[in-house]
């Protein structure tokens, strides 16, 4: 896995983490990486993260998604 990102730029950071804009080598594509502190009261934010990031990634094929972030983005343009 060492040989398997490259680090182009930090995209952002807040109060518990930092999103690096990676170039993954195995998939041949751009990643974004959050990389968390390593604080213990960091802990319960991490895990509430990677929760969300599963319902979305689970749903993401789901009509009721697709109709409401095209909702969204039209709202957006307007």
């Amino acid at each position: 896995m060492i040989d398997r990102y490259v680090i182009v730029q930090k995209l952002g950071w807040g109060h518990f983490s930092t999103v690096w804009l990676a170039r993954d080598l195995k998939f041949n594509s751009y990643v974004a990486l959050k990389v968390q502190k390593s604080a213990q009261h960091y802990l319960e934010a991490a895990y509430d993260e990677v929760e969300i990031l599963d319902v979305v990634a689970k749903n993401t094929d789901h009509p009721n998604w697709i109709k409401s972030v095209q909702r969204y983005l039209q709202d957006d343009q307007d």
